[in-house]
């Protein structure tokens, strides 16, 4: 006899997968999933590095289809037209489609729309995040790809340098999602590609290279497998339990650290904002709870339940008729102390100031949210660290003066006061003078950044509708992305530097 339990996201909830175990087949049902519905709805790129599409994680916000974020290597990356914050207003098919307002629809009719084979066109009608809701709008056109996934493998880099840093070198494991090839495994190839298994390898990779921390960035990481959250944590822990499931008949399953292996007892920091969703949480609350390492920058998502999705047209009287499907929450996420991930997600040990406007964003902005709750803690062994105050008084003290997070603190707010407008004037001289003003407040504010990092500025000639090249549009995302990044390889540098000798574990 074989038991099996299965944890994994839905591709499409129309298809039917099947994993083969030994000389068993079990025929699943893409039923159960643990990643955030509203960031990741009907899009999976956290079971294997492939997938088709435009390449965009949506959620809905005030009515609109809101883009989360951006696949690298997808059609919507490519074309350097759209990006996170932005909206989409309207869905054509093909080059001469009637354009379709899809302002107030359901998330799910709108990925539908946008949905497609791969080499057919779909034009996009996007409001850009910064000319709020009073336009103007663009159009863009999209072909329908094979999205090439390997820039959302784990990868690492060293950070070093950096003002206030001294000598000290502080790798970086940038981890988009928990992928896991589950195909690959279940026909038995040796080296099918996991996270467990390429974190690893960058671990021993960083520790030859002589680093003195390392960084793990789980920034806008929705989730995936519950496998490699679980067997990641082990990576850093010798044994123990990672997360407890409590299902809906109230009995709770521990998933514990499969490999007795510490691949990496070093200084470790987890870097998280308000889309770390899932699994990401899952981690991060684990490294937590053990005190094995210090979590950084803002709230996560509080995507701490599992859902199921029941196909309502298999009781339909007749194959014609359509129910659609009816998704339910059967069974919820519970950190090694006892509290849930749901709802208030984990809260960073060092706040960056951005996480002031998180709360517009994740589970505790919806109505009606399942509530936190809390069971039994596990039983596990911790870590002793040391204080973190020096590490913390250091930090709040730069970002007081740091461009980069100025720029995002004044973005915050503007986008804040965008989204909170009620009124909207019908006469266009007045529309156009109003996004005129927001545009010089943002050209003024961006440049401010980009002077202090070497980005060319922005002319006062140029239109949110001009399309950018790949390598200026990863140019700056590295830029942009590196204002909360390079922060955490300074407090775990000054970390590093505060702990005399390094942490050790306690029973």
């Amino acid at each position: 006899t074989t038991r099996a339990k299965f944890w994994y996201d839905p591709l499409d909830s129309d298809d039917i997968y099947t994993l083969f175990i030994n000389s068993y087949t079990l025929s699943l049902e893409p039923h159960t999933s643990f990643m955030s519905p509203r960031a990741a709805e009907n899009f999976d790129i956290s079971m294997r590095l492939s997938l088709e599409g435009i390449g965009a994680v949506l959620q809905m916000e005030n009515e609109y289809t809101e883009v989360q974020r951006i696949i690298p290597g997808g059609p919507a990356a490519q074309s350097g037209e759209i990006g996170s914050g932005d909206r989409i207003v309207g869905v054509a098919q093909g080059k001469d489609g009637e354009m379709v307002d899809v302002v107030g629809w359901r998330l799910s009719d709108v990925v539908d729309l946008i949905r497609g084979a791969k080499g057919t066109v779909v034009r996009l009608e996007v409001l850009p995040k910064e000319t709020g809701t009073a336009g103007p709008a663009k159009t863009i056109t999209l072909v329908r790809n094979k999205i090439k996934l390997e820039d959302q493998a784990a990868q690492s880099s060293i950070i070093e340098g950096l003002p206030g840093m001294g000598s000290s070198r502080i790798g970086v494991i940038d981890l988009p999602t928990f992928y896991r090839d589950f195909q690959g495994y279940s026909r038995g190839d040796e080296d099918f590609r996991s996270t467990t298994r390429d974190v690893r390898e960058l671990l021993q990779k960083l520790q030859a290279e002589k680093v003195d921390g390392i960084v793990i960035d789980l920034r806008q990481n929705g989730g995936g497998s519950l496998i490699e959250a679980t067997e990641l944590t082990g990576l850093f822990i010798p044994s123990g339990p990672v997360v407890q499931v409590k299902n809906s008949s109230g009995e709770v399953e521990v998933e514990t650290d499969p490999d007795p292996q510490l691949v990496y007892d070093g200084p470790l920091a987890v870097l998280v904002d308000r889309y770390s969703a899932s699994a990401s949480e899952i981690f991060a609350g684990a490294i937590q709870d053990y005190g094995r390492g210090i979590i950084i920058g803002e709230p996560t998502f509080g995507k701490g339940t599992v859902q199921s999705l029941i196909d309502l047209d298999r009781f339909a009287p007749d194959p014609e008729t359509k129910l659609g499907r009816l998704r339910i929450t059967m069974a919820q996420f519970f950190r090694v102390n006892g509290g849930s991930t749901q709802f208030m997600g984990v809260e960073p040990d060092i706040l960056f100031p951005t996480a002031a406007y998180s709360d517009s964003e994740g589970e505790r902005s919806l109505d009606n949210a399942l509530p936190w709750a809390e069971i039994k803690p596990a039983s596990h062994k911790t870590y002793k660290i040391g204080s973190l105050e020096h590490s913390r008084r250091r930090h709040e003290k730069r970002v007081q003066s740091d461009l980069g997070f100025q720029f995002l603190l004044e973005q915050e707010k503007e986008l804040k006061e965008i989204r909170e407008e009620k009124q909207l004037s019908l006469r266009e001289q007045t529309r156009r003078a109003e996004w005129e003003q927001q545009e010089q407040d943002r050209r003024t504010r961006e440049n401010r950044f980009r002077v202090s990092v070497g980005l060319p500025l922005i002319s006062k000639d140029e239109q949110p509708d001009e399309k950018r090249s790949p390598e200026k549009d990863k140019q700056e995302e590295e830029a942009f992305k590196g204002i909360g990044l390079k922060e955490a390889a300074r407090i775990l540098a000054d970390y590093v530097l505060s702990q005399s000798p390094r942490a050790v574990m306690a029973h």
